[in-house]
């Protein structure tokens, strides 16, 4: 069985738990902060997969890192170390957040604009995403002058140009 499907059960098993504990929201930064922490730390993230650590320093390590998570997840972090799993640690939280996204209906979408993004832009772009997929999203903006004018939208695979640097090359292309 691969992490992933691993990862995935016990983040379905934690959810389920969290929710008829009415922690889904604690759990859920828990999880942001061990994955962001573990993302970010090269040492942890090389400790928590060597074979060549004991189990019950890299259970120690994590609950002396992690100190301050609900106890759901330190107990899941024991019960991932006395399995010998806790190298996927943060493929449980990944998969943590993901579920929590999805029961939630929430995406995230990157947009690129020439200039700072107004209120109407926004509203305009969050109306698209709608449209596309029935929910709205939390944005991230970008700015880029090269698009002149519009926006582009990156929501998961999709991406929905409206610049007007690409409105002009392709004007330029039928004049062509």
């Amino acid at each position: 069985m691969g992490s992933r499907a691993a990862g995935r059960r016990y983040a379905k098993a934690i959810i389920e738990l969290a929710q008829e504990e009415n922690l889904e929201d604690k759990v859920l930064n828990d999880f942001t902060l061990i994955h962001s922490t573990i993302d970010e730390n090269k040492d942890l993230k090389l400790m928590l997969s060597s074979p060549l650590i004991e189990v019950i320093k890299k259970q120690s390590v994590l609950l002396e890192v992690f100190k301050s998570v609900q106890p759901l997840v330190q107990k899941l972090i024991k019960t991932l170390a006395t399995n010998n799993r806790v190298a996927i640690l943060e493929e449980i939280s990944e998969e943590y957040i993901s579920l929590y996204n999805t029961q939630h209906h929430i995406q995230y979408a990157s947009v690129v604009t020439a200039v700072e993004m107004t209120k109407d832009i926004e509203e305009k772009v969050q109306n698209k995403i709608k449209e596309i997929t029935g929910y709205t999203a939390n944005l991230t903006n970008q700015v880029d002058e090269s698009i002149l004018g519009g926006f582009v939208l990156r929501l998961k695979d999709l991406q929905f140009d409206a610049s007007v640097s690409t409105s002009l090359n392709r004007f330029k292309r039928q004049l062509l």
